[in-house]
Formats: structure tokens, sequence, C-alpha cells
């Protein structure tokens, strides 16, 4: 099974974007991949938080800081909540994870300035 690693990942303050390196894990070196993720706003911002929160995006770079950040707010990590989802009717399920998502979408500012102070991003 073929899946892309990433080998570097930055912030770039000029361009306001997280830049990745990847590489597929079965065809390396000649299928390397350069990818910028605009993060202008906190919303922008906050959508690269849920990316990692929810296990789409690799964030080995700021492990430490996601770790803080998730342990601070539960509410960006379903695990945190699983034990309310288990044995949940599809409609509950979805009620529960929703009103956690919009815990987590209202506390945006709050979020994001923090993972910027844990990770000195300016």
């Amino acid at each position: 099974m073929s899946h892309q690693v990433i080998t570097r990942m930055a912030y770039n303050a000029k361009t306001k974007q997280i830049e990745t390196w990847q590489h597929s894990n079965n065809v390396w070196p000649t299928t390397d991949h350069f990818y910028a993720l605009d993060v202008k706003t906190d919303e922008q911002m906050f959508e690269f938080i849920t990316l990692i929160a929810n296990g789409l995006w690799q964030g080995r770079k700021w492990r430490k800081a996601f770790k803080t950040l998730f342990e601070e707010y539960p509410e960006l990590v379903r695990s945190s909540y699983e034990h309310e989802l288990r044995g949940q009717p599809w409609k509950a399920y979805c009620a529960i994870c929703k009103k956690y998502e919009e815990l987590a979408q209202s506390k945006c500012n709050e979020i994001v300035a923090r993972f910027r102070q844990l990770t000195g991003i300016v």
C-alpha cells in the first residue's frame, strides 16, 4: 500500500503558509512533492489544526505543541469524547460530534493564539 510521507514541514512567515515536502513510501525519491497550505487567517490556521487533530495530516515538527494543545482543548480530538459515542444510534452519534465541533469552533481564535504561542509562530 502506498502513502505519502512528510519529510519536512515548516512555517514560512513571508508567505504565511505551512510548507511540506513529501514523498511516496514506495517510489522514493522520484515522486517528491511540495505542498503549501495557506494559514493567513485564524480560520485557515484552525483548519490546519483540525487536520492534525483528525489524523489527516502529520504534524511531527510540532508534536510537543500539538500534544499540549490537545490536552488543553480536548474537544479538538475525537478520541477524548469517544466514550460518549460508543453504542449511540447514528443520529445521536452525529449530534455529539457536532456539539464538540461547534465547541471547538467557538474557541477558534483562542485555540489559534495558543498554538501560535506554543510553536513560536508570529
